[in-house]
């Protein structure tokens, strides 16, 4: 209920006998008051104070003191005190009223300071001890008022048991402050000191790189410098060859005059001499033309075998010219190339310190942030030398090893032939045609090779699958060992063999059904005419192409034996036809992917319906199931799961499709 007129209401104090005594504020009018319920707008009147009747004061009455005080409790003007104990606890001693206290209220506050004087302020629970103190006054005034212990007891007990919940909160978050203290303090202490390691050792690898780069300059200074001296030499060399050259000459010269001089000088005589004896006997001189005639016929045939044999043969002296210019730029290479293997190491060895920077960085850097280390898994490096040794090493047994190479100890090598190798990969695929139709599935190659294997050559499986493995990859120039060798190392789908089969197959039919006769003989435009009718995309120039090879390696133009073109060869000399055939093969297919990606260029990742939009756009003529299985190669799923599938990088769906046998349907656009 609020106050009358709402204000605060103004009694008068009761004397010890019970007579009123007179406030320091006017008595109330005898005016009618009114009082007004919160929540409600109504106002109710009180009866006049006439018709109240008298009270007398007894005990358990709720005294009014100090009801003429006013509101403001705490003064502004306080002496000083020699404690602030009363100030602490709320009570201030310095108060001073001219009115008295009840006897109930001087004795609780008499007892309460008794209370707190014998208190010590500077012991650790000094609060809960002061607040005992005057849980006790409290619970005295409690007693006292009959009329509220109820409810003042209620109260209390709802303070008591807050703050006992508080205790137990306050118990329970005491230890996790420690320890949330030490676990920031410990890391703290391993962040300063991983900033402090990774500090250093990024120091130390900068000055390691520096001082690399400055050997890296120093060795170019010196190159320079030994280049210019090289030079110079040439230069000072060529002038003393030069010099000797004519001095040579010249000397060559002066012998000759001199011969000649001194064959002038006996010419005469001789001459005379002979013209004499000549005239003198005729018979003589018969001989003599004779024998001139036979010695000049023999300098003839000894002339031209001369010329026969050393007529391509050039001069000494060019050939001493040309072998001293050789032998320099030979020693020039070879100093420009065990320079070049030089600086090539020294460059691998900086990329390896960058990389290595690199990735200890981004360790430590992890590190830091995780406060966990991550071991980046190795891999492993294999080198093999094809040719030329007698055992190949094992790759191990990871499962980062094709199945049918798990090996660690040595292998011998057998050094297979290309023709045997050539006959072991066709048994591989016959077998591997024969399995696939009896079980009615397409088994994978690589699987299917370590069956044949084992089964086959039984313990010699893995010496043979390392002979193979190895010989397919010296070999692998060859368009059908090189496909082989690609496939079983997942490079290229299965499905590029069986379109290689397919596409002879189909020539080889086209061959036979232009061929009314049966004779196995076409002529060279009835061959031309069965290429264009077996592949109708195929344009004129590599039509005549085909056509080239095809006389080329039967050496007939005008009767063409197509059957020869598809008898397998004895010797490991290639076939041309079959060979060019397969080669502009993969190289359509290669220009099919290739406008696909012109197509899709704009784009970095791509939808089921991208892709077949970019199919449609290239090739009009795609029949909507090999249009199916493009897309499924493209995304890695079957034709129910296509709506399903998610998108995919273009890169990636390029790589697949020019794995796998992806080729145009229709005519060009």
């Amino acid at each position: 209920m609020s106050t009358p007129s709402g204000k605060r209401p103004k009694t008068q104090a009761l004397n010890p006998g019970g007579a009123p005594r007179k406030a320091n504020v006017a008595a109330p009018t005898s005016a009618c008051l009114t009082y007004q319920l919160q929540g409600s707008d109504k106002r109710y009147h009180l009866p006049l104070k006439e018709l109240l009747p008298s009270v007398q004061v007894n005990e358990g009455y709720i005294s009014s003191w100090p009801g003429h005080i006013t509101s403001e409790v705490i003064q502004h003007k306080q002496k000083f005190q020699p404690s602030n104990i009363d100030k602490q606890h709320g009570y201030n001693a310095t108060y001073v009223s001219n009115s008295p206290k009840p006897r109930f209220l001087e004795k609780l506050e008499d007892h309460l300071r008794k209370e707190l004087q014998v208190l010590d302020p500077n012991i650790p629970n000094a609060r809960e001890v002061n607040l005992q103190a005057y849980r006790e006054v409290f619970e005295y005034f409690i007693e006292d008022l009959k009329t509220y212990k109820p409810l003042l007891s209620a109260i209390k007990n709802e303070y008591e048991v807050v703050l006992a919940q508080q205790r137990n909160r306050i118990r329970e978050l005491e230890p996790l402050q420690g320890m949330l203290v030490t676990t920031t303090e410990s890391c703290e202490q391993r962040l300063l000191a991983l900033r402090e390691k990774e500090k250093f050792e990024i120091l130390s690898l900068k000055r390691e790189r520096t001082q690399l780069l400055k050997n890296i300059d120093n060795l170019m200074e010196t190159q320079d410098s030994l280049k210019t001296q090289v030079s110079k030499l040439q230069e000072e060399l060529a002038t003393e060859y030069e010099r000797y050259r004519e001095q040579r000459d010249a000397r060559i010269l002066l012998i000759a005059d001199m011969n000649n001089l001194h064959v002038q000088q006996e010419e005469p005589v001789h001459s005379q001499a002979k013209e004499a004896d000549e005239a003198d006997d005729p018979v003589k001189l018969k001989l003599a033309l004779k024998v001139a005639h036979e010695d000049l016929k023999g300098l003839q045939m000894t002339l031209n075998e001369m010329k026969a044999e050393y007529g391509d043969v050039i001069p000494r002296r060019e050939f001493e010219t040309l072998e001293k210019t050789y032998n320099e730029l030979t020693e020039k290479y070879e100093h420009m190339q065990r320079h070049f293997t030089q600086l090539k190491m020294e460059h691998n060895t900086l990329l390896d310190v960058n990389k290595n920077m690199t990735l200890e960085q981004d360790k430590l850097s992890a590190e830091v942030e995780l406060l966990r280390t991550k071991v980046p898994g190795n891999q492993m490096a294999v080198n093999v030398n094809e040719a030329n040794q007698d055992y190949f090493e094992g790759l191990g047994t990871g499962e980062d090893v094709v199945v049918f190479l798990r090996h660690n100890s040595l292998v011998k090598n057998v050094n297979l032939t290309k023709d045997d190798l050539i006959n072991v990969l066709r048994e591989i695929w016959e077998e591997k045609s024969i399995n696939d139709h009896q079980n009615k599935t397409k088994s994978h190659l690589p699987e299917f090779f370590h069956k044949y294997l084992r089964k086959k050559f039984g313990d010699s499986a893995m010496l043979w699958a390392y002979n193979i493995y190895y010989g397919c990859r010296y070999y692998q120039d060859d368009e059908f060992i090189g496909l082989f060798f690609r496939i079983i190392n997942g490079i290229v789908d299965e499905s590029v063999y069986h379109g290689h089969v397919k596409l002879i197959s189909d020539m080889l039919n086209s061959f036979t059904n232009r061929d009314t006769a049966g004779k196995g003989i076409l002529t060279k435009h009835e061959f031309s005419q069965a290429i264009k009718s077996a592949l109708p995309n195929k344009g004129g120039n590599s039509i005549a192409e085909l056509v080239t090879a095809a006389i080329a390696e039967l050496g007939d133009s005008k009767k063409i034996t197509y059957n020869a073109l598809f008898t397998e060869h004895g010797d490991s000399t290639p076939a041309m036809f079959i060979t060019l055939l397969q080669r502009q093969y993969t190289a359509e297919r290669t220009k099919y992917i290739d406008e696909l990606r012109n197509v899709l260029e704009d784009k970095e990742e791509l939808t089921v319906s991208d892709l077949k939009k970019a199919f449609e756009t290239i090739d009009p003529s795609i029949d909507t199931q090999t249009l199916s299985t493009y897309l499924g190669q493209g995304f890695q799923t079957t034709g129910e799961s296509l709506t399903e599938a998610s998108v995919a990088d273009i890169d990636t769906i390029l790589d697949r499709l020019q794995a796998s046998d992806v080729k145009r349907i229709g005519p060009p656009r």
